[in-house]
């Protein structure tokens, strides 16, 4: 038994993953033994966070030599050397019942008030502006969160007890595809808070 926690060790990763977990964000994930990433955060604060993972396919990992053998070819995964980045945002749920709830109060934009045109002898009224419309959500399972969604973006958002993450993956043509690895982990997601 190792003498320090190690990170991600109780998400049990399946398949070579290895796990990424913050006790203090409240959350943690399985991702490919191949990447390296770095881990920035715009703030201290587990309330309102923004966590980005600047990620990179290593190249090749070079097997061990056997003594009398000849040198072994270097390992090399499908994406190697390729690279992208993720953002994963997490906010205060508030007393938001459900995600549609937190979404239509949190991420649709507010309206401008109408105001008054025309001359002052003018009779005609200002029209109402339409209201805008809700997001439209698609139902997803991720991990072990009360609710969860695809946004019509590609974000994928999840409702937990007390707090809402959102997943943003940027990647394009020619880039580490994260979509496709990301996709089929989203079980791996444990939620904490």
């Amino acid at each position: 038994m190792p003498s320090v926690v190690q990170i991600g060790a109780d998400l049990h990763c399946t398949g070579g993953d290895h796990g990424f977990e913050d006790t203090q964000v409240g959350w943690g994930f399985c991702y490919p033994a191949t990447w390296k990433y770095n881990e920035r955060a715009q703030s201290v604060s587990a309330n309102e966070l923004d966590l980005t993972f600047d990620i990179t396919d290593i190249p090749c990992a070079s097997p061990s030599p056997v003594a009398g053998n000849a040198s072994p070819r270097p390992v090399c995964s499908p994406g190697a050397g390729l690279f992208a980045f993720m953002i994963v945002s997490t906010y205060s749920r508030g007393n938001s019942a459900n995600l549609a709830a937190w979404v239509q109060t949190n991420l649709t934009p507010a309206q401008p008030t109408p105001s008054p045109q025309g001359s002052p002898t003018s009779q005609v009224s200002p029209s109402p502006l339409p209201s805008p419309s809700p997001l439209v959500l698609l139902p997803i399972v991720w991990g072990n969160s009360t609710e969860a969604a695809l946004m019509p973006d590609g974000r994928r958002i999840a409702l937990t007890p007390h707090q809402v993450v959102i997943m943003d993956l940027r990647s394009g043509q020619g880039l580490l595809d994260l979509e496709a690895q990301m996709s089929k982990r989203l079980g791996t997601w444990k939620f904490v808070y």
